[in-house]
């Protein structure tokens, strides 16, 4: 960022139950590990009946960051994000799910690019759960182990960005201008999928770029919410995505995560034919390759495909870097 005093940032949580699972950790992480001089939280409930309002008025009267917004029905995730942002008063707005635990220095470096660069629409960071490239490989089970991972992937990745199509809304940030010319998220799609798809493609027509941080990382639990009910979230993935396609007028076929990883690994072999391969872009690559391991086809026609692919890149690696 340049030399001028940061801007406000609002922080935007919203909060469903899993008071003790999910919220007391993420809003400990943020209110812990980050250092800004103009910082709200704004925390939405969505009628929890676990004791969630009642924790949340207790810590906004103990910090003066915190503001709650706490509503009478459950609005889903884009109408309780569309709430906090109304009320959210910073010229930086991040959403962060409330099933998130952030690292140190995370804010700064997410909102670094869209500080420094209005083509850049939406910044993510890398996470440990998440369907697009923006995951990296993690062995870890517990939230800790898995955080530990992440601050190494980070530290071996100062200053690295990516352009993507699209971005994970488990943790995004913008700025308020984006918001106000792209718009608030189209609640049309109810509890939750796609209108984070819906989203990106929209600041992606209004002209701006979209970027993965690749040195901030953010634990990420998963849809907890969503998995208690697999009918209930199978209607709404098909439900919501044909109302995505039927509001773009084209079928919806994002990259698959695989190919994602492939393309990156190549642009990291191109950095290192061209930059020279430190041991910081080979422990990168050494990472995405662990994951792509893990993401072999079923089928013996896309197997195939899959395993010639990553002979090619295995072998110019070799080749190129001498090891990975």
């Amino acid at each position: 960022m340049s030399g001028a005093a940061p801007r406000r940032a609002s922080v935007v949580v919203v909060t469903y139950n899993c008071l003790e699972e999910t919220t007391v950790p993420c809003l400990e992480s943020v209110l812990g590990k980050t250092v800004w001089p103009d910082l709200e939280v704004v925390v939405v409930d969505n009628n929890s009946s676990d004791g969630t309002p009642g924790y949340l008025q207790g810590l906004a009267a103990r910090d003066s960051r915190i503001r709650c917004v706490l509503n009478g029905e459950n609005r889903g995730f884009a109408g309780g994000n569309n709430d906090g942002v109304r009320v959210a008063t910073g010229d930086s707005i991040v959403l962060l799910n409330n099933d998130t635990i952030v690292t140190e220095g995370w804010l700064e470096r997410l909102l670094a690019p869209l500080e420094g660069d209005p083509s850049v629409g939406l910044a993510g960071p890398v996470s440990n759960a998440v369907g697009n490239e923006q995951k990296i490989h993690c062995a870890g089970l517990s939230p800790g182990e898995i955080m530990k991972e992440g601050r190494l992937w980070t530290a071996m990745s100062g200053g690295d960005r990516f352009e993507t199509d699209r971005l994970g809304f488990f943790c995004v940030a913008t700025r308020r201008d984006v918001w106000e010319r792209v718009g608030p998220l189209d609640e049309g799609f109810g509890l939750g999928f796609y209108e984070d798809d819906d989203y990106c493609l929209r600041v992606r027509r209004a002209g701006y770029r979209l970027l993965c941080v690749e040195d901030v990382f953010v634990y990420h639990k998963g849809s907890g919410t969503f998995d208690k009910s697999p009918e209930k979230t199978r209607e709404l993935l098909k439900g919501n995505r044909e109302r995505l396609e039927r509001k773009h007028g084209a079928r919806y076929r994002p990259r698959h995560l695989r190919d994602r990883q492939f393309d990156l690994l190549e642009e990291y072999a191109d950095r290192g034919e061209r930059d020279g391969f430190d041991d910081r872009l080979r422990f990168k690559i050494g990472n995405r390759l662990l994951l792509l391991e893990q993401l072999k086809p079923a089928g013996p026609l896309k197997r195939l495909r899959f395993t010639l692919r990553l002979s090619r890149l295995s072998g110019r690696l070799r080749a190129d870097a001498g090891r990975v």
